[in-house]
């Protein structure tokens, strides 16, 4: 069986009993960084062999009919991060998936934003490319739904500028960076407040989620039962 597990975002506590009671009970542990994981194993006193992600001998394991734990840096596994392949691998092998339901930056965020979230587009990590960063938010515009995009706070403040010349600068947005960390700070507005707030800092610091909705803010009352 292969489970598929979450881990916090940042703050421990949010670690839930079924994923700690999981991942002392499988045979190991696969994950992005095995230094940053072993610290999490630690802290709950689990000592279940740990390993980096490796597809071809967790199907091998899998396929010998061991238990295996799929963990990701901070959150659940295979959004925008390693792991899809093996899953589907081992859906095709017929050895068991189950994932455990838990913490996930974009819904969070989501949940947090003020933005329609009854239905939305993720769009992860967008390429380097300013042209192709346009096309894919112009894209997902077209559906009329609120956007959320992973940001580094490198790129951040570029990236608000690119979806300005896209949605214009009164479309809604909110960013929330360092999402359950000690430092945890949401900004919103508009997509010209929420640029000019953080183009104006000396220094950004801590990974982003960016949502931005295609409709000025006047039209965020608005709804089918108003």
């Amino acid at each position: 069986m292969l489970y598929v597990v979450p881990t916090p975002l940042g703050n421990l506590e949010d670690m839930t009993p079924r994923a700690r009671k999981t991942l002392g009970e499988v045979s190991a542990v696969y994950c992005e960084d095995t230094r940053r994981t072993r610290q999490l194993m630690s802290h709950f006193g689990l000592s279940t062999p740990l390993f980096r992600y490796n597809d071809a001998e967790m199907v091998e394991k899998l396929g010998r009919g061991q238990n295996l734990a799929l963990v990701s840096d901070a959150g659940l596994p295979c959004i925008s991060d390693p792991g899809w392949q093996v899953v589907a691998q081992a859906h095709a092998l017929k050895t068991g998936v189950t994932a455990l339901p838990g913490g996930s930056a974009v819904t969070t965020a989501l949940a947090g934003s003020g933005l329609p979230a009854d239905s939305f587009v993720f769009l992860g990590f967008l390429p380097r490319s300013a042209g192709k960063q346009k096309k894919l938010i112009a894209a997902a515009a077209a559906l009329e739904k609120t956007i959320a995009i992973y940001e580094s706070p490198f790129r951040v403040v570029e990236l608000l500028a690119t979806a300005k010349e896209v949605l214009g600068g009164d479309a809604q947005c909110c960013v929330v960076r360092e999402l359950s960390k000690l430092y945890e700070e949401w900004v919103k507005g508009t997509l010209d407040e929420v640029h000019r707030e953080l183009a104006s800092r000396k220094e950004i610091l801590g990974e982003f989620v960016v949502m931005v909705h295609p409709y000025a803010r006047r039209q965020e009352a608005s709804s089918p039962d108003a």
